[in-house]
């Protein structure tokens, strides 16, 4: 690795007059304290640099001590070379003003050194080949927050009064960029915040632990930005991991230095949910046996935040959980008192009709001993099979009671299953259903017509943020007619990707031999059709 340091002693720059100086310094403080977009305000920043000192070109690198990456916040007047494919030249790869940054050794400002990327760039570099770097410190001493580069063309150095104004306006950029990390931060887990109250509100609305568990992965990885996010139990020892969710983003924010820096690799045995992952955390769910594990690619990932967020995570899924527990208990407990309901009925009513009619058949036994032909033993024999068979029609109607024909149940348990969803969640339901399906119709059929109400439903609460759904299901000798429709937030079906449930939902509508139709806009809601042969639904009767 070649690295050298060329000194001369020309300077290259005029030296700037006292009011000229002090007109640049209060134009970029301006420009600095008033900017509410920060890589904006840096543009704009440069472009004073460049213009009032008269160089070719300058950029400035943005350093993350934790992570230990560089990332480019901004350039002006970049050759060709530099500039093509969207800089990219400047946003990967080593350098050699970041590595003196990294190793300590770029305390002030250097006059000239000679550039690794304009050296390697390939095409026009308008005869660019050193530049001076100047670091980035909100005060003399202070820990540096980045690397402000300026060029023109040729080896001549800076003056020392250039060189003396360049730190003054990295002083001024490292303020701006000290404060607006802070406010970055505090802004970002405000957003965090947000993302968590509305994901506690889809979880309240499932009714399905292995579901909740599920979604909890994928949108904390998206909310928290981790590599990866995943489930354990602790009570299955052998197969402790429940569910895991893995970004689909793998690419770093800039080039690491690690080989620098000592940073503790993390042990083999903690890289729970990825081979390379260097950063973890775990959170345990409270009131649960269950455990969330965060990982990341990204060295030192982990910020003094994420604990908490995490914690606000978790209380989120345990109140879900918990929903999942009570719902579960409360039909428990439903099934139960139906059951005592019934067991006092059959005391009440049956057991003592067969208790008469077993009277009743003692009585016309001894009669039927004593006087074959005593009138009152047909008397008696009639009242018997009049109590069998009222015992008869009480045991069917408490049958039908426990366990009614499926068809007639669907709509009852749809009607159930919705009403808990309003109680959960505070959307209102706006039905229109028959009263009862037909007895004969196809369970599969109305399982799969059962699963796209509930889709539908799903997609509106999670995705469309609706406080309103319409539910109207009808038939007619032909066909049979769901339309589902909410105020939720909709969306373009034409520059909206297949998903937003819809194909799930299309999926199963076909499988009917049906179709299915969405309208929808922005702002306004959304409207499912689906009309599917009422032939899916009668099954076809056998002689």
């Amino acid at each position: 690795m070649n690295r050298r340091f060329v000194r001369g002693e020309i300077a290259v720059t005029p030296t700037l007059g006292n009011s000229d100086r002090l007109r640049l310094l209060k134009t970029i403080a301006e420009t600095l304290n008033e900017a509410a977009d920060m890589n904006a305000a840096i543009h704009t920043l440069l472009r004073h640099i460049v213009h009032s000192l008269g160089l070719q070109t300058s950029w400035i690198f943005r350093y993350d001590p934790k992570r230990l990456y560089f990332v480019e916040m901004g350039a002006s007047g970049l050759p060709p070379a530099l500039a093509c494919h969207d800089a990219e030249s400047l946003k990967s790869g080593w350098c050699e003003c970041q590595d003196r940054f990294v190793r300590g050794r770029l305390h002030t400002a250097v006059n000239i050194v000679r550039c690794s990327r304009l050296r390697d760039a390939q095409g026009d570099t308008q005869g660019l080949v050193f530049h001076a770097s100047v670091p980035l410190r909100s005060q003399p001493g202070s820990k540096a927050l980045g690397i402000l580069n300026v060029a023109s063309p040729g080896k001549k150095p800076f003056s020392p009064e250039t060189l003396g104004l360049l730190r003054t306006i990295g002083y001024q950029a490292a303020v701006a960029l000290d404060r607006s990390t802070l406010l970055l931060e505090q802004s970002r887990y405000a957003e965090r915040l947000r993302s968590l109250a509305a994901l506690a509100n889809q979880l309240i609305s499932s009714l399905d632990t292995g579901t909740i568990l599920s979604e909890s992965c994928q949108h904390l990885v998206e909310i928290l930005g981790y590599s990866a996010v995943g489930i354990f139990s602790r009570q299955s020892p052998a197969t402790p991991l429940v569910s895991r969710t893995i970004s689909e983003s793998s690419a770093d924010q800039g080039y690491q230095y690690d080989q620098v820096a000592s940073v503790p690799v993390m042990p083999e045995t903690e890289r729970l949910l990825l081979p390379d992952s260097v950063s973890g955390l775990w959170q345990d769910i409270p009131q649960t046996p269950y455990r969330i594990r965060a990982e990341s690619r990204q060295i030192r990932a982990i910020h003094p935040l994420d604990q908490d967020l995490l914690i606000t995570a978790a209380w989120q899924i345990a109140a879900a959980l918990e929903n999942v527990q009570a719902y579960r208990k409360s039909r428990e407990d439903a099934q139960h008192q139906t059951r005592r309901l019934v067991a006092s009925h059959l005391h009440d009513s049956v057991n003592q009709r067969l208790f008469s009619a077993q009277l009743l058949t003692r009585s016309a036994a001894v009669m039927w001993k004593a006087e074959k032909d005593n009138p009152k033993i047909e008397e008696f024999l009639q009242r018997i099979s009049t109590q069998l068979a009222h015992s008869q029609v009480e045991m069917r109607r408490l049958i039908g009671a426990l366990r009614p024909p499926l068809a007639k149940e669907w709509i009852v348990r749809l009607k159930e299953d919705l009403s808990h969803l309003q109680l959960s969640t505070g959307v209102t339901f706006d039905l229109a259903l028959p009263q009862e399906l037909p007895d004969d119709w196809d369970q599969d059929a109305l399982y799969v017509l059962k699963g796209i109400i509930d889709e539908s439903v799903h997609n509106a609460l999670q995705h469309g943020e609706a406080k309103f759904i319409g539910i109207t299901l009808s038939y007619d000798c032909h066909t049979l007619l769901l339309i589902i429709q909410d105020d939720g937030k909709g969306f373009d079906p034409e520059h909206t990707k297949a998903g937003y449930g819809s194909q799930t939902t299309d999926e199963r509508a076909a499988s009917l031999g049906g179709t299915m139709s969405i309208e929808s806009r922005p702002a306004q809601g959304t409207r499912i059709t689906v009309s599917v042969p009422l032939n899916s639904f009668v099954k076809e009767s056998t002689v």
